[in-house]
């Protein structure tokens, strides 16, 4: 044996390694979900956009036009720097314009969210159309007037090194016309209302009644119809591209604009790979095709080969390409279309290789979208971290780092938003269906987005002074670096004098300090900037470490000057409004892991921002659409979080309330136990302007539910209070006290609808004498009904004592009805004539032996042979039927006497108060004595009261007497001589009953009972006793010694059963038959001692039943013959109308 010492030091040990390694699993997990807390913090802070604060934001801007800053000594070159930076500053002006004005409107016009017909559309659209047609005329204007000048700069060289910059505004253009060509042909609701409204309008111009209905001559609506005509020609025909560039076609250039352009295709490629703003690259792959298209219509040539493969190599590196939002386009296929005789001249091997370019893209975005999501949320967690220190800092370091984390917060949100424009643009293209992977993957970097804009958001001011100071700290740097330059380039002046070149450089090296100097660094500002830098550089005589710097700080200061503007379109994530079925699988993935519930108000941010394009929305008043468009979200909403909410919290709460009823426990691993309080603590929910509380929202729900289902149920109320205090205690939930039942609690039915219905309560339920119980035979629900003696006193208090008297009315009614069927089936002959033949051979049984018992047998043979005479559809032979009546009178005295004990209760209950019923005092008088004259009145109330109570308390036991009374004349009277065969009637009646009750308790222990199931039936015993009572012959009844015969004969089966128990004897065989014969004889005395109990439990009934009617006294009986041959003809006689027993 072990010694106890060492097996105590050994469980010691044994449980400080179970402890240990319980610490470490817990470590390990904290530092596993430290990630996704940490975010959800991030979720919580900044994704809320219902509690920013005041916002603060910096837009440059100045008066000055670009001639006011432009000055220097050099005019003539001084005019070429201004021209060419207002033709760059206006090509970007009707750059910003398309994308402001009119893309949105173009993508928004559909037949969602409207509320006016496709007419009433097109024509509050038409003025916008027509804004476009003059758009596209100054578009082609300036294109025209732009080409015209790179044609004149080619005589000066010194202009050239601006001509790159110059030729990337003019891609910028290009791509927002094709883009707008791309969204009209795409755009069938447009063309199919359009081409209504042209039915509309032609059919006003052939048909001058309808002009005339309209209140317009026919020449103006033929002027609308030319109108439409034109615009259709102009804008909605998809051309708007083309047409630009087939007006520069016609015009004349050099050489040196073809080889400007052909350059510009040709470093299309490098400039892809080394630019950090990846949002810029389909751009430039566009610019790059309409470039193509432009060198083609320049040349009035073939397309040129190279410039081709050069095109498609592009094409193949980023064969998708996001123009606006949603539209996007294959490069390859669009500008190809194009181009007259592309596919002449194009190498079919390269062509082929783009449509597996974009599977193999698609595929590996896909694969490398965990590791590269992964990547993008710690940047932003780090990102954000950062900028909340640095607001919270009195004065920050300015240096390179911080412009360098500012312009890397604003190219993280670009990467991002482009990661998922990317994606969702390529299954759209390839037709291919978002997986549930890839969309909780799209879910998380539109948090990503959600959560750095919200951060720039909350620091808003901190984040404007940083970046101001940011950006005087670059631009003071790119002054000085232009300084020294200029001083080197005075110098090199004074040896070689009068080089034109190093003139113009000169001069664009001062006008270059001038707008970084002398003003806010504005957009005007910053092309002169970019202008005259180019022209620097065309004279390589800048050291090359000036130039990196430069060149890295320009697109520093070109972030910098509209910081957070550029932050916002960085974060914009308008692509979800056109997949907007993402956000049930997004709702629903909440749903399911309550601990992202704050993700909730993020989604909900994010598809609220989608939606700022329908404000620009010509078709519908933004108003329409915004409220429109914030019903199907929040409906959303409604059906897959706050409704399965609601429910599944009351279901929690429904559960934990009946726990006692041992229900099966629910296994975590087979349905996830979700903490459904994350939802309820979320603060308000913020969309277009409504605010949801998840918190009141089910409140709501809850005060609903609980009121409705306590209406419907008055006894559940306590039920529903419990739920209430858990709501509380589990969810934080306050919800209001129904105040129901606002009378008596526990009523159950009320005894005014018993009195009312008393043949179906009859019918309905059973009796139990002893716990004076009425329980309902069957129900569809899962409990069945009771009624007993509280529930009684109850409905008194509520409607007062005298409904006793109502009661035992209405009862003496039924009972009436009752009796007339009573008697016609003791007059039935084939009845009465079997009645009268035994009562005929008992007494001849009696004559010989005084002790004589009604024979068992005879009882059974009674109860099997009236089978002979029929049976009801039900089964029910007229043995059944009759003892069902009787069982319905039985339960009708029953009610009587519960209602009797009830109103006794409530009456006990009223006069506990009073200390001595013997020694009443009277109120009435002793105010008398006291000279109480005010008082005098309510002490005289008061006794009347007292003395009420008193009395019914004391007269409520005459019930049973009153109702023996009324109806014993008549059943004792000589015309009703038939019924005085009833005592002989009991025996078959009590086997009959006997066998129904073990039939309907056998059924219990069934799993699926077929049939009536009871437990309990007390009726029968009841009417049993009470008509014995009526007709007088309880001593007949006892002379038939039937509880002697019943124990006599059952004793005997119990004997005859033990005999069949010896061992057996004999050959095997005989054994075996004798042990067949012993189990089928334990199974006849299994069931013969279930009829014994059930014949006692009868017995016991019947005679606690009679107790109740041995104090009633009846009235002499007129004088009657039961003897066989008084049975005559006579009919049955009803009994008499008498009146009431009381009032």
């Amino acid at each position: 044996m072990m010694n106890p010492d060492v097996s105590l030091s050994l469980q010691k040990r044994v449980l400080k390694k179970g402890v240990d390694l319980i610490g470490h699993l817990q470590r390990t997990f904290e530092q596993l979900d430290v990630s996704s807390q940490a975010w959800m913090l991030s979720l919580s802070a900044y994704g809320d956009g219902g509690a920013l604060p005041l916002q603060a934001e910096i837009n440059p801007y100045e008066r000055a036009a670009i001639d006011e800053f432009v000055r220097t000594e050099n005019d003539l070159f001084g005019k070429v720097i201004v021209a060419l930076s207002v033709m760059a500053c206006e090509v970007r002006f009707l750059t910003n314009e398309a994308r402001l004005r009119f893309l949105d409107p173009l993508l928004h016009y559909s037949d969602e969210f409207v509320d006016c017909s496709p007419n009433l559309s097109i024509g509050r659209f038409l003025s916008f159309l027509q804004e476009l047609s003059n758009f596209k005329t100054r578009c082609k204007e300036v294109i025209l007037l732009f080409i015209r000048q790179l044609d004149a700069l080619g005589e000066r060289e010194s202009g050239i090194g601006a001509v790159p910059f110059l030729l990337g505004c003019l891609s910028e253009l290009f791509v927002c016309l094709i883009a707008a060509d791309g969204i009209v042909r795409a755009n069938n609701t447009l063309r199919e209302h359009w081409n209504g409204y042209r039915a509309s309008i032609s059919a006003c111009v052939h048909s001058p009644v309808a002009s005339t209905k309209l209140n317009i001559s026919n020449g103006e609506v033929k002027e609308v119809d030319g109108f439409l005509v034109g615009i259709e020609k102009a804008v909605l025909s998809g051309t708007i591209f083309t047409d630009c560039i087939q007006d520069v076609g016609k015009t004349v250039v050099g050489k040196k604009v073809l080889e400007h352009i052909a350059a510009a295709i040709s470093a299309t490629g490098t400039e892809i790979e080394a630019t950090q703003d990846p949002t810029r690259i389909g751009y430039r792959v566009v610019g790059a095709g309409a470039f193509l298209i432009l060198h083609t219509t320049l040349s009035r040539t073939a397309v040129d080969k190279k410039l081709l493969r050069i095109f498609l190599d592009l094409c193949r590196l980023n064969p998708v390409t996001p123009l606006w939002r949603n539209v996007s386009i294959s490069p390859a296929d669009s500008i190809l279309q194009l181009i007259p005789d592309s596919m002449k001249h194009v190498d079919r091997k390269q062509l082929q290789t783009i449509p597996p370019a974009k599977e193999g893209i698609l595929q590996a975005r896909i694969a490398g979208m965990p590791k590269d999501v992964a990547a993008f949320k710690t940047d932003a967690m780090d990102w954000v971290e950062r900028m909340q220190t640095l607001a919270t800092e009195s004065e920050p370091v300015i240096s390179d780092e911080c412009a360098a984390f500012l312009r890397n917060g604003l190219l993280l949100a670009r990467k991002v938003q482009n990661y998922v424009m990317q994606t969702f643009h390529y299954h759209s293209v390839l037709l291919k269906p978002i997986s549930r992977t890839v969309l909780q993957h799209l879910g998380v970097m539109l948090e990503i987005l959600v959560v750095l804009k919200g951060c720039v958001d909350r620091y808003g001011l901190a984040v404007c002074q940083l970046s101001e100071r940011v950006k005087d700290f670059f631009a003071s740097r790119i002054h000085m670096a232009c300084y020294n330059l200029e001083k080197r380039l005075a110098l090199e002046k004074r040896g070689n004098f009068g080089a034109v070149d190093q003139v113009d450089s000169l001069t664009a090296l001062k006008v270059l300090q001038q707008a970084v100097a002398t003003g806010p660094l504005t957009e005007e500002r910053l092309v002169v900037l970019r202008v005259c830098f180019g022209i620097c550089l065309a004279t390589k005589r800048w050291p090359s470490e000036e130039i990196a710097f430069v060149l890295s700080a320009i697109p520093v200061i070109k972030d910098l000057c509209s910081f957070q503007k550029s932050f916002r379109i960085a974060c914009d994530v308008s692509i979800f409004y056109w997949n907007r079925m993402v956000l049930r699988p997004y709702l629903e993935e909440v749903y399911q892991n309550p601990i992202q519930a704050a993700r909730l108000t993020v989604l909900l941010a994010a598809f609220e921002t989608s939606a700022a394009g329908l404000h620009a929305a010509r078709h519908e008043t933004s108003s329409v659409l915004l409220k429109n468009y914030r019903t199907v979200i929040m409906g959303e909403v409604k059906e897959y979080i706050l409704d399965p909410l609601c429910k599944d919290i009351e279901t929690n709460l429904r559960l934990l309330v009946h726990s006692h009823l041992s229900l099966p426990d629910r296994n975590p691993f087979e349905s996830a136990v979700r903490d459904l309080r994350m939802f309820t603590s979320l603060g308000p929910i913020y969309f277009l302007g409504q605010c949801v509380s998840v918190r009141d929202y089910v409140e709501k729900y809850l005060d609903r539910t609980f009121y409705d289902l306590t209406t419907v149920a008055l006894h559940d109320w306590k039920t529903y209070d419990e739920m209430r205090s858990l709501a509380f205690h589990l969810y934080g939930l306050n919800v209001i006290q129904a105040h129901l039942p606002n009378q008596t609690v526990e009523q159950g039915a009320d005894i005014l609808e018993i009195m009312r219905n008393i043949n179906s309560f009859v019918t309905s339920y059973t009796y139990n004498l002893n716990n004076q119980v009425f329980v309902e035979r069957s129900s569809n629900n899962k409990h069945l009904n009771t009624i007993g003696i509280r529930h009684v006193a109850n409905s008194l208090r509520t409607h007062g004592i005298g409904v006793m008297n109502t009661t035992v009315n209405y009862t003496y009614q039924f009972l009436r009805k009752n009796f007339n069927i009573f008697s016609q089936f003791m007059f039935d002959e084939q009845i009465k004539s079997r009645l009268i033949k035994d009562i005929k051979l008992f007494r001849e049984l009696k004559q010989t032996d005084a002790m004589a018992r009604y024979p068992f047998e005879k009882a059974e043979k009674f109860n099997k042979g009236i089978r002979t005479l029929g049976v009801t559809p039900d089964g029910l032979t007229k043995l059944d039927q009759f003892r069902l009546l009787i069982t319905h009178i039985g339960n009708a005295m029953g009610f009587v006497r519960t209602v009797r004990s009830g109103g006794l209760h409530q009456c006990s209950k009223a006069i506990c108060f009073i200390p001595d019923l013997e020694d009443l005092e009277s109120f009435e008088e002793l105010g008398k004595t006291e000279a109480i004259a005010t008082e005098f009145s309510a002490a005289k109330d008061l006794d009347e009261v007292v003395t009420l109570l008193t009395k019914n308390l004391s007269d409520g036991t005459e019930f049973f007497k009153l109702l023996v009374e009324v109806f014993s004349g008549e059943f004792r009277h000589a015309k009703n001589r038939h019924l005085q065969n009833f005592y002989v009637i009991v025996p078959p009646l009590m086997v009959n009953f006997v066998d129904h009750a073990v039939t309907c308790k056998e059924r219990i222990h069934k799993k699926n009972p077929s049939g009536l199931v009871l437990f309990t039936d007390d009726g029968f015993a009841m009417g049993v006793a009470y008509i014995l009572a009526l007709l007088n012959q309880n001593s007949q009844f006892d002379s038939l010694n039937w509880n002697d015969s019943v124990r006599e004969k059952f004793r005997k089966d119990a004997e005859a059963a033990a005999l069949v128990n010896r061992p057996p004897t004999g050959t095997r065989t005989e054994a075996e038959n004798d042990e067949k014969l012993k189990q089928a004889l334990k199974l006849t005395a299994r069931r013969v001692d279930a009829y014994v109990k059930e014949f006692d439990l009868l017995f016991y009934s019947f005679s606690s039943a009679r107790i109740f009617f041995k104090s009633t006294v009846a009235p002499p009986p007129a004088a009657v013959t039961t003897d066989a041959a008084a049975a005559t003809g006579e009919t049955p006689a009803m009994p008499p109308a008498a009146p009431p027993p009381a009032s």
